[in-house]
């Protein structure tokens, strides 16, 4: 019962984060990681003063309750329970499908709202990043949750969606085939492994040993075909023509793979974004373009591994294009061009800016180099947006592929030997057509203005970025600046991470508040430009198995990642190097947090917030 009427609740805002954080330290919480998901706190207010607050971290499908606290002489009058009992109904009506919080001493008082204990090891992966887990808690924790909706009983008739043929989308296929169950691929492309063929002539940095998805060898296995030798170095195009090309002709794979057919939209069927009601129970409906006809098709679950190599960053440096970049299109290429073969004759002898700080830049300006020293009159500049180069050169002979710090040292020694002429600092912010070149007009580190003269061609290497159109229509939880899946987005931030290593993750972390639907791939990655090709493989087989209901299987999740050889903080302000794809060694684990235990006193009524992380 409450006892003050005069109570009022709120949802908090960035102006609150003083008043939270002095009930937190009064109550003896943590303040870790709390004032980042302000926005999700509720608040208890009295005479404009907040008396109260509660929290829910939300990372996908599951959220952690947490600071639930009380000014000093208000407990005992309701004003936690008014809180609880609001965050929950709220949670409900957001679709979320658990609750879960950590305590000390108050398991008993949750245990009122239906929270039961369980294994700290059974925690959701994506729970793992949160504060509390890092060690704002401690060890002793006691793990509660609340199941706050029954998992949804998917029409098995129906297939599940992949949408995209690259290595991820197949892989996830080839889980589905290994567990027997029904689905359909949707490839924009007309042929598999579009995105891999259209940057076919570069060479991986990773050997054949961790670009081909075991489940997917299994499959070939009885046909006679053989993986390549582990120790090689493969070309894009050749893991599509010695790997996915023999995969999707597959007698069990084949028929269900349509070419051609390009995604439009993705939504559930008889129901828009708003409506909740039932709407777990309701198939996928999946709308897509085919040979001029516009068709739908029904699904139990998607998997959307579209990639985002079509979604190329642009040249400005503020993420919109620069003014006169759409205009100068025709001598601008997106990506990495086959310099060497099919465009040789539209850079030999002439004078071409690349502009990016990643291996897709680094490939460029080695293919132009070697171009200029067979043809004296080619010429090469390059431009980068930061001035510092130690995380674009890479880590040499520290990485684990030896490959990629071959590639770094590569375009150190191009550097340095004064083979190309250097912008560094640079960010682009008009193109703009003299006479047959163009001008490059920007500000380097200083604000200072640039004008690069005389261009005749352009090489964007600037990364991609997701399309989150086809998608409008579906609950997503998003990463607000990296536009991956939320839960990944504080283990990927370039502004964070100088180095590609990740903690595991799997289905928990790549789902979305709409059950059913996952987002895998380069593409789960967002705009963040660390992704490696085993990551999504591990990805496919965790997704797929909570498409079956393999929970077992699909928290099991075993991520190698190699080690780049530069994981330094202070280099996380250099701004993002891209990757090829391809990975490695190394295997990541994710340890509990380890700090002794205080006394335990009982529990009270409503708890002390001193006594509860949660």
């Amino acid at each position: 019962m409450l006892l003050n009427p005069n109570i009022s609740l709120r949802q908090a805002g960035a102006s609150d984060w003083p008043a939270v954080q002095a009930l937190l330290l009064a109550n003896k919480l943590p303040t870790e990681g709390a004032q980042a998901h302000l926005s999700t706190y509720l608040l208890a207010v009295s005479g404009g003063e907040v008396v109260g607050c509660a929290g829910a971290e939300v990372y996908g499908s599951v959220a952690l309750l947490r600071s639930v606290a009380i000014a000093p002489g208000l407990q005992k009058q309701g004003i936690g329970r008014l809180l609880v009992e609001r965050l929950l109904q709220e949670a409900r009506l957001r679709d979320i499908s658990a609750l879960y919080l950590l305590t000390v001493t108050a398991p008993e008082y949750f245990a009122q709202y239906g929270f039961k204990r369980i294994k700290i090891e059974d925690a959701p992966q994506a729970l793992k990043a949160s504060a509390e887990f890092q060690g704002a808690c401690p060890a002793c924790a006691a793990l509660m949750t609340l199941a706050l909706r029954d998992a949804p009983v998917a029409d098995a008739g129906l297939p599940a969606a992949v949408l995209g043929a690259g290595p991820v989308g197949l892989a996830a296929v080839a889980q589905l085939v290994e567990r027997g169950l029904p689905f359909v691929v949707l490839e924009a492309g007309e042929q598999v492994g579009a995105n891999l063929r259209d940057y076919g002539h570069v060479q991986l940095f990773s050997p054949w040993q961790y670009d081909i998805d075991h489940a997917m060898a299994r499959l070939l296995a009885p046909t006679g075909w053989t993986a390549p030798p582990a120790a090689e170095l493969p070309r894009a195009g050749e893991i599509v023509e010695r790997v996915l090309q023999p995969f999707a002709t597959l007698p069990e794979v084949a028929p269900f793979i349509k070419l051609g057919a390009r995604v439009l939209a993705v939504s559930r069927e008889g129901f828009d974004k708003v409506k909740s009601a039932g709407r777990e129970q309701a198939a996928f409906l999946v709308r897509y373009a085919q040979d001029g006809e516009v068709q739908e098709l029904r699904a139990r679950a998607v998997i959307d591994a579209t990639g985002t190599w079509n979604q190329p960053n642009p040249i400005g440096a503020n993420g919109l294009q620069a003014i006169g970049e759409a205009q100068a299109r025709d001598r601008i290429f997106y990506g990495i061009p086959d310099v060497a073969g099919s465009l040789r004759s539209r850079y030999e002898g002439r004078r071409t800016l690349v502009v990016g700080a990643g291996h897709s830049a680094a490939n460029a300006l080695l293919a132009l180099a070697e171009l200029a020293r067979q043809s004296p009159g080619t010429q090469l500049a390059w431009a980068v947006r930061s001035p510092a180069l130690q995380r674009v050169f890479g880590g040499g002979d520290a990485d684990a592929l030896p490959a990629r710090g071959a590639l770094g040292a590569s375009l150190r020694r191009l550097r340095d030997g004064g083979a190309l002429e250097f912008f560094g600092g640079l960010r682009v912010t008009r193109i703009e057509r003299v006479g047959e070149q163009l001008r490059v007009h920007g500000l380097d580190a200083k604000q200072q203005p640039v004008v690069v003269d005389g261009i005749d061609e352009i090489i964007c290497a600037t990364g991609q970025r997701p399309d989150l159109t086809i998608t409008s229509e579906l609950r997503l939880k998003l990463d607000p600046w990296l536009e991956s899946t939320e839960a990944l987005g504080p283990l990927i931030d370039p502004n964070l991470h100088s180095c590609g290593t990740v903690r595991p993750h799997g289905h928990r972390e790549l789902a979305h508040p709409e059950p059913g639907f996952y987002t895998v791939g380069v593409k789960s990655y967002g705009r963040a430009p660390t992704f490696l090709m085993a990551t999504g493989f591990e990805q496919a087989r965790s997704v797929v198995a909570a498409i079956a209901g393999d929970g077992v299987a699909a928290d099991r999740v075993e991520l190698e990642l190699p080690e780049t050889g530069v994981c330094s903080v202070s280099l996380a302000a250099e701004g993002a190097a891209g990757s090829c794809c391809g990975p490695a060694p190394e295997p990541v684990a994710v340890a509990a947090p380890k700090r002794s235990c205080g006394p335990k006193p009982l529990p009270e009524t409503e708890p002390r917030a001193s006594r509860c992380c949660g």
